[in-house]
């Protein structure tokens, strides 16, 4: 059964885990000259951890929540500039702030032979309106001044180069015909744009699992992201690649039993398995919508 390119975009979203990877460094804007990234440290109610930046071409904003493997990100476009941000998450909040530097964290002049203004990365203060209130109220968000960063990285004008290419060389062992195989079980619906993953590997010997609930909605101009992320051992996740089958128990806070069997024609996947989501209704990843699929890789690296 091939893997839906849909599904390799999804997890990667959704094993974000423990999640976060260094943003890229942006490339300047030819309309501006410059582009404008911000991020903003932010208090939340009830125990989550709440994160805002925009994106590195500074068109869209990101706010993220976490707490203990459970994760919700809202993406707007927005407004950033030098003077501040502004961004409407619909009818769940507004922060509409000035920025106000405090101290230079660096200043990176053009590389020799090209031109244009230094790439500066300031820490100061974001004042203004900050108000969110997430669904079901899971969470609220409310302050007139918080501690940020804000990147201003000018566009250089460089002289061409030629680039030089390498290829490094790989070399792999091949396992060992006694060491234990990883494997991953991956179901999708087809229609509701969620998602239930899981994946178990032997580091050290010792089985690991780990299973991931998605969900993606969209409302009033946003894409709203909300996953929960759970490790286990290896009883959690038993399966047999020759005979195509897996069974799949994921600790709490999911709870139920998935089956899996490898068939002509669709394969067979039965679940009773209940995945809480925050500020969203949980949902369980069973019936004709869903497709599922065994693979000998393990997809959570």
């Amino acid at each position: 059964m091939s893997r839906p390119p849909l599904l390799v975009l999804v997890l990667a979203i959704a094993v974000l885990p423990a999640l976060a990877a260094p943003a890229a460094t942006p490339a300047a804007g030819p309309e501006t000259g410059t582009i404008v990234t911000a991020e903003l440290a932010l208090q939340a109610s009830n125990g989550l951890h709440a994160h805002l930046e925009t994106s590195p071409n500074g068109e869209m904003v990101t706010l993220e929540l976490r707490r203990q493997g459970r994760l919700v990100s809202y993406e707007v476009a927005g407004r950033v500039t030098e003077a501040g941000l502004k961004v409407r998450f619909g009818r769940l909040g507004l922060i509409d702030v000035a920025f106000t530097p405090t101290r230079t964290l660096s200043s990176t002049e053009p590389s020799p032979g090209c031109t244009g203004a230094p790439r500066t990365l300031r820490e100061g203060t974001f004042a203004g309106t900050i108000d969110f209130t997430g669904e079901r109220n899971y969470v609220r968000i409310a302050a007139s001044q918080v501690k940020g960063s804000m990147s201003v990285i000018s566009q250089w004008t460089c002289p061409e180069v030629p680039a030089l290419l390498s290829r490094a060389r790989r070399s792999s062992a091949p396992p060992s015909r006694k060491q234990k195989r990883p494997a991953s079980l991956e179901v999708f619906g087809r229609h509701c744009q969620c998602l239930f993953s899981a994946g178990i590997h032997y580091p050290k010997g010792q089985g690991r699992s780990i299973f991931s609930g998605l969900k993606v909605e969209r409302s009033e101009g946003m894409e709203i992201v909300r996953a929960t992320v759970v490790h286990g051992g290896a009883s959690a996740f038993v399966f047999d690649q020759a005979a195509g089958t897996a069974t799949v128990r994921p600790p709490p806070p999911l709870s139920g039993v998935g089956t899996f069997r490898r068939r002509p024609g669709p394969d067979l996947w039965r679940s009773t398995i209940r995945i809480p989501l925050l500020g969203g209704a949980p949902f369980t990843p069973n019936g004709p919508d869903f497709l599922a699929g065994l693979y000998p890789e393990y997809h959570f690296d």
